[in-house]
Formats: C-alpha cells, structure tokens, sequence
C-alpha cells in the first residue's frame, strides 16, 4: 500500500471523525440484518399467498440486502486515509455505492415487470390474503423505522452511502404500501388479476427510484457544482477580517464522500513577503472552512495584486497602490468562480 499523505502547513484537514466511522458501520450491520429479516418475511408470505405483488416486493428486498453488504464493504473502504494512490482519499466509493444500488433496483423492477406480466398471461391466483396482509403490514413497518433509522444516521455522519440505502430502504415501504393496497382489493372485490396490476404499479416507482439514485452518483461523480456549498464559502470570504487579500477566483470545490476538497485562488498585496502572504492566507483558510461549516480541506493560491485590485482593496497603507480604493466590497458567487473575481466592465 502507498504511504499516506501528510497534509501541507496551509491545508485545513478534518478526518473522519472516530465516532462518525463507528455510526456508520454500525448502521451498515443493522441495515443488512433488518433487510435479511424482511427478505424472509416476504419470501414467506408469497409461499403462502401465491401474490405476485408480494413476491415483487420480496425480489425487491434482495437488493436491499446486497445493498447493504455492498454499504458495509465501502464505508470501510472510505474510511481509509488519503494515499499516493488516492490523494483525495477513497470517499468517492460512496457515490459508486450508490449507482450500483441504483443499478440494483433498476434490475429489481425489470423483475417485477417480468413476474407481473407472467402473472397476468397466465392467470392469477391469490390465497390466505388475509395472512398475506399481516405479513406486508409488518414488513412495512419494519423497513419505515429502518428505513427513517439508516437515512438520518447517513445525514448526520455525512455518509452518501448510508443515504442512498434509507432511501431505498424507505422506497421499499411504498412498494409494500401497493402489496398491501392490491391484497385488501383482492380480498374485499376478490378479483385477482388486481394483484398484479399492483406489482406493475410498483416497478415503475421503483424504476424511478433507481434513476434518481443513479443520476445524483453520477452527477457527484464528475463532480458537479454545489451551489450550495459555493455559496458557504463566497459568504465566508466576504465576512473574512483579513485585510489586503482580495477578489477570492476561480473557486472549485469537489466531494469525496463525506470530504470536500475546495481550493481558489485570492490576490494579494504584491509588496508583502512571501511568509506575510502565506500567514495571512493560512488565517483566511481557517477562517473559511470554519464558518463555511464542511469537512475536508481548503487550499488557497496566491497571486500578486495589480491595478484592478485597488479600488477594492482595503488594505491602509500601501505603497504600491495604484488607484484609490473604494473599499472591500462583497462578491457574488458567479463572480469567485470566474478567472479573476472582479466584476466585468
């Protein structure tokens, strides 16, 4: 394995915090338990009912319980520290988690369809409906406490992973939800071909589910923009009290799992020291990421200051200035991500 990186003097780096890591896997082994004793309550209840509506929702809780191996596999994974290899860490396995249950689903209502269109070609047949009820009733419910459980835990440790898999957990109590719709219509209209009208009805939800899923991995991924965060992070720079570093640019920043990565660019007084500059920075970085509220590292680059700095700089005495200042002035978040801060002319 390559050695571990050490972070640079400038760098503001968080690792995952002990107790967060400890949460997660916890969550992860609950998540897998709970998903297994669901799978053979509802593998059961099609045994013993013959509903296609239920055996669409028990294919569907095998991709919960692959899910959540594969979650288990990956929070770990994740928690290892940047490498030579991975400089960024190894967080962005979460997102790869997520698209592959994403994928799993999609694959889950594909089986759905395939077993409701049989159902109905060949003639459905429902029985014990009322056993079937009881059975869905309680599944439901477990995966609803599982389901809320895993996702808040997923939000509070920052954990994609853990996210994704509360969401399809809490998906999984809709699908229930139909099977249970689709047994009371068959047992108060007794007319069957309702069951696998349901099962149907179901795979597209989950069809749409794992689209979602798929599309926000993907999106973070190629790491596309947070505005959110961009935001966070322009409005901590314009509260900043650092005088002289002006006109933060270029800003990027980019998620590996429960991590960002930021970095930017700043202008800075041309005259000051290389060791001047470089303190002052430091403080702005620490002061950005803390009010900015993220895990993870921000760097800024410096560049030297020139004459379209000046008016809105706020540096007092300053030998080089070339134009009178107007004073600091606020940016825009459009502005900071553009290639020098300044507003166009």
């Amino acid at each position: 394995m390559s050695p571990p990186l050490a972070p640079t003097e400038s760098a503001v780096a968080a690792a995952p915090a002990p107790d967060n890591e400890a949460r997660r896997r916890l969550a992860s082994w609950v998540s897998l338990a709970g998903g297994l004793i669901v799978f053979v309550a509802k593998m059961a209840g099609w045994q013993l009912t013959g509903s296609t509506a239920l055996l669409s929702d028990g294919l569907e809780s095998i991709v919960n319980v692959v899910a959540a191996g594969f979650a288990i596999f990956s929070i770990r994974f994740a928690a290892m520290p940047a490498d030579r290899d991975h400089p960024y860490g190894h967080g962005k396995i979460e997102f790869l988690s997520a698209a592959f249950e994403g994928g799993l689903i999609f694959f889950a209502a594909a089986m759905i369809f395939y077993s409701a269109v049989g159902s109905l070609l060949e003639g459905p047949s429902v029985h014990e409906v009322d056993h079937g009820l009881t059975i869905a009733v309680g599944a439901g419910v477990l995966n609803l406490v599982l389901g809320w459980w895993v996702r808040r835990e997923g939000r509070q440790t920052g954990s994609v992973t853990l996210i994704a898999d509360g969401e399809h957990i809490l998906s999984d109590v809709w699908t229930t939800a139909g099977v249970v719709v689709g047994l009371g219509l068959v047992m108060f209209t007794g007319i069957a071909w309702l069951d696998p009208l349901v099962a149907l009805a179901m795979g597209l939800l989950l069809a749409r589910t794992g689209f979602r899923l798929v599309r926000d991995a993907a999106n973070a991924l190629l790491d596309r923009e947070d505005p959110e965060l961009l935001e966070r992070l322009v409005g901590a720079f314009n509260e900043a009290p650092v005088q002289g570093i002006t006109n933060v640019h270029r800003l990027r920043a980019i998620r590996s799992g429960d991590l960002v990565h930021v970095d930017a660019h700043v202008f800075v007084p041309s005259h000051w020291t290389v060791r001047q500059a470089h303190e002052a920075v430091v403080s702005l970085e620490r002061w950005m990421a803390s009010r900015a509220s993220f895990r993870g590292e921000l760097a800024l680059h410096l560049d030297p200051c020139h004459s379209r700095v000046c008016a809105s700089c706020d540096l007092g005495d300053c030998p080089v200035r070339a134009e009178p200042s107007g004073g600091r002035r606020r940016l825009s978040t459009e502005e900071a991500v553009g290639p020098t801060g300044l507003a166009r002319p």
